[in-house]
């Protein structure tokens, strides 16, 4: 279960693990995290890392909405890693203020695997909010990791990436582990990959920065034992779930902010 929040250019974004009449079911939590519980571990297609929201760097018209799901996927793995086809990957956009999903847009893989094809709906208004979701009407459909001189706009603007990307969270994941180690699921019943000391505490802050990072940003950081970003010194990548269209299809005139979480949702909930 997931849940993020940030806010980018005034528009606020907030993330949640959640998951054709079909009821797929959400179950919302805060923060972003990697391997958070061992239901996502054992349904990684449907673990949220992250979610983004920003303007498109070639196109002031247009906003990106960007969900990162499946942690930890190293390149042995990238043979073998999609989208789960019985997950929908949803987006969720308020443009009113009220905290409530004004539109949806949704995604499904049609099969499993690295062949799969994804199919797009939306955005539109959904015909159930909060928790339950069934699908809207099909926008069209992409295939898994397309290039990216291959993606064509949908003919509402609209363009659409699924694929493998380098995690781009930045993350002292082992010293995370060594301050809270009950966090880490190899401390449960799982393999204990990264030899955290699962018998309690060995650290009580984060490390540093080095002089190089402070000189390099202009800032005067702590200068410590350098942090170490665990998710890139390890290689490991993410699905990234990129969808890209027009502003004016997602913002109301008359409130011209608008929030975006995601959700993961499945017919069961687990």
């Amino acid at each position: 279960m997931n849940s993020r929040m940030l806010t980018v250019a005034g528009a606020v974004a907030i993330a949640a693990l959640a998951g054709a009449v079909v009821l797929y079911v959400a179950h919302p939590v805060r923060g972003s995290d990697h391997q958070d519980s061992p239901t996502v571990v054992n349904r990684p297609a449907a673990d949220i890392t992250d979610v983004f929201v920003y303007q498109a760097p070639d196109n002031s018209s247009n906003v990106v909405l960007q969900m990162d799901v499946w942690p930890l996927i190293t390149h042995g793995m990238l043979s073998m890693t999609a989208l789960d086809p019985s997950v929908m990957y949803q987006f969720k956009i308020d443009n009113t203020g009220d905290g409530i999903e004004d539109l949806v847009v949704q995604l499904q893989a049609t099969s499993s695997g690295v062949g799969q094809s994804i199919n797009v709906y939306g955005p539109a208004k959904p015909a159930l909010t909060g928790t339950n979701s069934v699908f809207i009407a099909q926008t069209g459909s992409v295939p898994f990791n397309q290039a990216a001189a291959s993606v064509t706009p949908f003919a509402n603007g609209m363009k659409v990436f699924v694929g493998p990307t380098k995690d781009p969270f930045f993350f002292d994941l082992l010293q995370f582990f060594n301050i809270i180690p009950d966090r880490y699921y190899g401390c449960h019943g799982f393999p204990n990959a990264f030899n955290v000391p699962c018998g309690g505490a060995t650290a009580g802050s984060f490390n540093g920065f080095t002089n190089a990072f402070n000189t390099l940003h202009g800032t005067s950081c702590i200068v410590a034992t350098p942090s170490s970003d665990a998710l890139s010194s390890h290689q490991f990548n993410v699905i990234a779930i990129v969808v890209e269209m027009p502003k004016a299809l997602l913002l109301n005139a008359a409130h011209p902010v608008i929030g975006v979480w995601a959700t993961t949702s499945t017919i069961s909930g687990s």
